[in-house]
């Protein structure tokens, strides 16, 4: 039987794991190099911090819950808002930082949307409840997310990822 996954209280938990900003950079770091999707990344964290571990087919089915959204809408407002730092350099400063802030506003929105659809497709996945520690839940996550993106985590990934689980 699949357990309840509450989308606010992901919501929540990703808005206090990801203000820390080692986490925020780590999380860039692997969105930038990998292709690493932070939502899905802090759905890990999330679900490890809850007692529950990640599965292959949790990451699939998640994946294939935003694909379309993350192609759509949050690639392109991502892509809009880093655009303005540097390929605008005629628009007024206070301008651009208008424009970016409000961007990064609707930005929010949305990734609180695939949050929803993460917490939704990850449900039938999640599993029994485990007693192992939430670090080691996550990190047999994230190796399993990474093999499926990269194939075998480099140096600079293990930093990345022992900088997110150092703040679990």
């Amino acid at each position: 039987m699949a357990i309840r996954l509450d989308p606010a209280d992901f919501w929540s938990f990703s808005l206090a794991l990801y203000c820390r900003p080692p986490v925020a950079q780590a999380c860039l770091d692997l969105q930038d190099r990998r292709g690493a999707d932070v939502n899905l990344l802090l759905a890990i964290c999330w679900l490890a911090a809850r007692g529950y571990e990640t599965g292959v087919d949790g990451i699939e089915a998640a994946e294939r819950a935003i694909a379309s959204w993350n192609e759509a809408v949050l690639k392109p407002l991502r892509t809009t808002r880093r655009r303005l730092v540097n390929d605008f350099p005629d628009l007024a400063r206070a301008d651009r930082q208008s424009i970016k802030h409000g961007i990064l506003s609707v930005e929010l929105e949305c990734e609180k949307v695939a949050q929803v659809w993460i917490a939704k497709a990850l449900e039938p996945h999640a599993g029994s409840l485990s007693t192992l520690p939430a670090r080691q839940l996550a990190t047999a996550g994230f190796d399993r997310y990474l093999s499926k993106l990269v194939g075998i985590a480099d140096g600079q990934d293990r930093t990345a990822i022992d900088t997110i689980l150092n703040q679990l």
